[in-house]
């Protein structure tokens, strides 16, 4: 096993942080909002398919969840169903500045403590706006790197890994919140709207 393989599993480990979750469900057509530029690379294309499909259902749960149950949480100590989505924005933010050295907007507030980011709100329409922009500065992000970005050396968590691994991360770790989302969402009799009408 190289030292890139070993590294990955710790740095999703840290990456993704403790709590709940299951599998996403199967991805759907991605958004067409998402299309990738001319100049976009393969796998820039399919990380941008992804994470058009992953944002879109985030977003539609955060919406069907009423506000009266962003405070609710498993079990003590475990996030919340509004720490869960914010978390989501915290890591789309960071995970995109590692792989491509861009900058937050002032804004997003990412250079604070993020157990503080992840408790700042838990208004449901101030945590679907910043899971909007978090996304929106995630898909700038990737569109913005060449082929040959891919293969530069970027520091996670202290470890040395390509800015494509990066990319792999961010899109795993999505899915993973959405899958912990969907789980909080059932806990309380919530039916993603991508599901509803299924048996």
């Amino acid at each position: 096993m190289t030292t890139m393989q070993k590294a990955i599993p710790m740095a999703l480990f840290l990456t993704m942080g403790a709590g709940a979750a299951v599998a996403a469900p199967a991805a759907t057509t991605p958004a067409a909002a998402a299309a990738p530029s001319e100049k976009t690379g393969a796998l820039q294309a399919d990380v941008l398919g992804v994470l058009a499909d992953v944002e879109k259902k985030i977003l539609s749960l955060e919406e069907a969840v009423p506000q009266s149950k962003f405070d609710w949480r498993p079990a003590p100590g475990v996030r919340s169903i509004a720490e869960a989505y914010l978390h989501v924005a915290f890591a789309n933010y960071n995970l995109i500045r590692m792989a491509t050295g861009k900058t937050p907007p002032a804004e997003a507030g990412i250079t604070q403590d993020r157990g503080k980011w992840d408790t700042q709100t838990t208004d449901k329409a101030k945590i679907k706006a910043i899971l909007e922009k978090s996304f929106a500065f995630a898909h700038d992000g990737v569109r913005g790197l060449s082929d040959a970005d891919l293969d530069r050396k970027v520091d996670f968590f202290g470890h040395q890994m390509t800015a494509r691994a990066v990319l792999l991360v961010l899109v795993g770790h999505d899915n993973e919140h959405l899958g912990q989302s969907v789980a909080y969402a059932r806990a309380n009799k919530v039916v993603p709207p991508w599901s509803e009408g299924k048996k």
